[in-house]
């Protein structure tokens, strides 16, 4: 009974961890450009979000979304592997929730000429002194946001960046 009143333990901070993956008929090169900051073919910018280079420094991206205009992307370039992989961290500006750090590592690996297997790995860094109640929401939020990201990838590598839109209109979260 005295236990009730302890002070519980905060919640560890992380880095956590997410791992997906998705197979995908369609070309690794194909699947790569819709991943690669660089490329007009970039998924965002097909989807009308602002994907531009920092000051001309090479690797370094900010992303702007027409459904989130007051909020800044930048993401860093840390590995470029054309047709294999790509990985970059990300900060936010402003802050968002309780998220510090997330990084995302894709590694695009080809099942043959016309399709191919897409791992997307996440890592995430949270704020310090969290209750366990609050790391698993977002854990949960970093978790469907992972499954969104590498299902809307392959509709758009298969099916276009207009049936990519009319997924958006239907997700709720």
């Amino acid at each position: 009974m005295f236990g009730l009143f302890k002070a519980k333990p905060a919640a560890p901070a992380g880095p956590f961890q997410f791992v997906l993956s998705v197979g995908i008929d369609r070309p690794a090169d194909d699947v790569f450009a819709l991943i690669d900051w660089a490329d007009p073919r970039n998924a965002k910018r097909q989807l009308g979000d602002e994907a531009t280079e920092i000051d001309g420094a090479r690797g370094r991206f900010r992303l702007v979304m027409q459904d989130m205009p007051e909020l800044r992307f930048d993401m860093e370039v840390s590995e470029n592997a054309p047709g294999t992989r790509y990985a970059f961290s990300t900060t936010i500006v402003p802050k968002v929730g309780r998220l510090v750090k997330s990084a995302e590592d894709y590694a695009i690996e080809p099942l043959g000429d016309d399709r191919c297997e897409l791992t997307l790995t996440v890592t995430v860094l949270f704020n310090d002194g969290m209750s366990m109640a609050d790391l698993e929401e977002e854990m949960l939020r970093v978790h469907i946001s992972c499954h969104n990201a590498v299902q809307k990838l392959k509709i758009h590598a298969e099916e276009g960046a207009d049936a990519v839109r009319a997924a958006n209109q239907r997700l709720i979260v």
